[in-house]
């Protein structure tokens, strides 16, 4: 016996629409739903994102660009600008630009290798300018960047296919009080560990838990156990925020990494003032 037609059309209908709410939702989808809100901002800032890498290319590179696009709709804190293009850091160009987000640029010394647009760039800092520094924004870099930055790439032990324990070691910063509710937690990703990073010259937010089973099983290369992960820091007059985190993409819509990413954007462009002071590592880690 042959169906109704509408029954025939109905079936059809009911597999479309099964089908379309079993998708999984797009990286874009997961960024936007994961975006935290925040109050108004003060003015709307202007940021460059810059995303060229010089040595090993991050594949979540795309992603975070999303993300930057998304955090400047949803939340209104800024607008961005995207270039792989360094004439952006010339000195009539660079100083339209409230803060820079480094995303991913392994190795910025091997494409900016004119002394005077380093120059340009550790002064426009210096000056006020914001830095948000991504994951391997960190591997790299001439001397004053690095001091500029806070630390250098030393390889990572902990590999992105791990889960690491991390401690909130400032649990009443702004930045990270709300991230798992300031408590430690866990996450899969790739984590840095750095050489030329001195405590006294940052303040330390996330780092390492050192007491974590799993984390134990990978011998790091610093003697003093000092492994951070997320850190603030004043450069001149110019604001400083850095995340190790950020090689697995699903870091880029991880819902607490995004809180401490949007209140280290309101920290770099100025709009929040918090805290930069060092502070020793705690005794349990």
């Amino acid at each position: 016996m042959k169906k109704p037609l509408f029954l025939t059309l109905l079936c059809v209908l009911s597999i479309g629409l099964y089908a379309a709410s079993s998708e999984k939702p797009s990286e874009r989808e997961l960024v936007t739903q994961n975006m935290p809100e925040i109050e108004a901002p003060s003015k709307k800032y202007k940021v460059l994102c810059f995303s060229k890498p010089y040595g090993f290319r991050h594949s979540s590179i795309e992603i975070g660009k999303t993300m930057m696009e998304v955090m400047a709709e949803k939340t209104g804190l800024f607008d961005v600008t995207f270039s792989d293009d360094l004439t952006e850091f010339a000195p009539d160009k660079i100083k339209q630009y409230d803060a820079i987000c480094l995303n991913n640029n392994t190795h910025l010394e091997n494409g900016m290798k004119d002394p005077k647009m380093r120059e340009t760039f550790i002064n426009y800092v210096k000056k006020g300018g914001g830095i948000f520094a991504i994951h391997s924004a960190t591997d790299g870099g001439w001397p004053e960047y690095v001091d500029m930055i806070g630390g250098n790439f030393a390889g990572h032990p902990w590999g992105a296919g791990g889960t690491w324990g991390i401690a909130n070691e400032d649990s009443k910063h702004p930045v990270v009080k709300d991230v798992f509710g300031g408590k430690n937690f866990t996450i899969k990703d790739e984590l840095y560990q750095y050489k030329d990073f001195d405590r006294a010259k940052n303040r330390v937010l996330l780092a390492l838990d050192m007491s974590h089973e799993e984390n134990l099983k990978r011998k790091g290369n610093r003697a003093d156990n000092d492994y951070a992960l997320a850190w603030l820091k004043k450069y001149g007059k110019g604001r400083v925020f850095v995340s190790s985190f950020g090689h697995n993409k699903e870091v880029f819509y991880n819902p607490e990494i995004l809180k401490m990413w949007t209140e280290g954007f309101r920290y770099v462009l100025g709009e929040v003032d918090v805290d930069t002071v060092s502070v020793p590592k705690p005794a349990a880690q």
